[in-house]
C-alpha cells in the first residue's frame, strides 16, 4: 500500500497572499509554483483567471478593524508602473502624482481608514476609463458613498487637490461629514478673487468658494517658500486643526509604499485584466495581514517579512551547502 504524501492540488486566495507575504523579490506565479508541491504554474494562472475577487470582499475583513465612528477616510490613486504595459490589460499611459511623471501602468484609487495609528485599506477602485467610462473622481465619490452606506461618520475625510472639485466637495457635504483638503491657488472666492491674490491672516479666513458655499481657509509652506492653501466646510476649525487634520493624509502615501514594498503590487505581469485585478486584490489583503501584525506586534511590515526567511539563513550558517573551497 503506498503511503499518502501531503500533496495540494488546489489553490485559494489564502495560499496566493500568504505567498506574497513570504516572498522577498520574486512575486510571480513561476515563484510560488515552486513552494507549493502539486500546483505547476499553469493552475495558478488558471486560478487568478477564473476566480472574481472584487473590493465588496475586502471589506469583509476590514470592517472588524475599524470604528465607523471616529478616525479619518483619506482618498488618494496610485500607479502601478508595468515595464511592459503595452501587452497588459488595464495598463496604459497616465500620470503618477507619487511618482510626479507619465508612467505605463495601472491606476488604483484607494480608500483607506486610520485613527492615526494604523492604515487600514477599506476600499478601492482600478481606474480604467476604456472600460467603465468612470473617472478617478466618479470612484471617488462611489467609495464614500459605499462609506456612508456601510455606516461610516468619520471625524473627517482628507485629500489632495485632485479630489477638491466642487462635485466632490458637495457629495461629502450630502453625507454630513467634514472635509479638509488642499485647494489650487487659482480658485476663485468671494467676488471673483484668485486665491493667491487673497491675504489670508493667520486665524485663517472665512470665504465662499466660486460654485461651492463657504469655507475656511488657511495657508501653510510646503517648500521653498511655496505656499499651499488647505480648506475645510466646518468653518468652527482651527487653523491648528485644519493643519493637523490634512497632515493625516501622508497615511496613505505611507500605505502605499507599503504596498509597493511589501506585497509585490506591481511585478505581476500577467497579461489578462482579471489574474491583474486579482493580483491587486490579494496584495492588498496581504498588506492588512502585515499592518495587523504591525499593530499587535509592535513589529514593523519589514520585519515581519524579514523574520520569515530569519531561521532559514540561520540554518544555512550552520551547515552551508556552497563551498569556498574553489581547488
Amino acid at each position: 500500500m503506498k503511503s499518502k504524501t501531503n500533496v495540494q492540488t488546489k489553490i485559494n486566495k489564502e495560499d496566493y497572499c500568504q505567498f506574497l507575504i513570504g516572498a522577498q523579490k520574486n512575486f510571480t506565479m513561476t515563484a510560488m509554483s515552486e513552494f507549493f508541491t502539486g500546483v505547476a504554474h499553469d493552475k495558478i494562472n488558471r486560478w487568478a483567471k477564473e476566480t472574481k475577487l472584487t473590493p465588496s470582499i475586502l471589506w469583509e475583513y476590514a470592517e472588524p478593524l475599524i470604528d465607523k465612528n471616529r478616525g479619518y477616510l483619506i482618498g488618494d490613486d496610485i500607479v502601478l508602473e508595468k515595464e511592459f504595459g503595452e501587452n497588459i490589460e488595464l495598463s496604459f499611459w497616465q500620470y503618477s502624482p507619487s511618482d510626479k511623471k507619465t508612467l505605463n501602468g495601472i491606476g488604483v484609487v484607494t480608500l483607506i481608514w486610520t485613527d492615526g495609528k494604523k492604515y487600514i485599506p477599506i476600499n478601492y477602485r482600478i481606474y480604467a476609463p476604456k472600460i467603465d467610462g468612470k473617472t478617478k473622481n466618479d470612484h471617488f465619490r462611489e467609495m464614500l458613498r459605499e462609506a456612508k452606506e456601510r455606516g461610516f461618520n468619520p471625524e473627517v475625510v482628507v485629500f489632495d487637490t485632485w479630489y477638491a472639485g466642487v462635485d466632490n466637495l458637495k457629495a461629502i457635504d450630502s453625507f454630513g461629514w467634514t472635509w479638509i483638503t488642499e485647494i489650487k491657488k487659482n480658485r476663485i472666492i468671494n467676488k471673483g478673487d484668485k486665491l493667491e491674490n487673497t491675504y489670508i491672516p493667520q486665524q485663517g479666513l472665512v470665504a465662499h468658494l466660486r460654485a461651492y458655499g463657504w469655507v475656511k481657509l488657511t495657508k501653510r509652506v510646503v517648500k521653498d517658500n511655496h505656499l499651499g492653501y488647505l480648506a475645510t466646510n466646518d468653518t468652527d476649525l482651527s487653523t491648528d486643526d485644519i493643519t493637523k487634520g490634512y497632515a493625516e493624509r501622508w497615511n496613505i502615501e505611507e500605505f502605499h509604499r507599503g504596498l509597493k514594498q511589501t506585497t509585490g503590487i506591481e511585478e505581476c505581469q500577467a497579461r489578462i485584466g482579471r489574474i491583474q485585478r486579482n493580483h491587486i486584490f490579494c496584495s492588498i489583503l496581504a498588506f492588512m495581514a502585515l499592518e495587523v501584525k504591525r499593530i499587535k506586534e509592535n513589529i514593523s511590515w519589514y520585519q515581519s517579512k524579514y523574520s520569515i526567511i530569519k531561521d532559514a539563513i540561520r540554518n544555512y550558517l550552520k551547515q552551508p551547502t556552497i563551498s569556498l573551497c574553489f581547488a
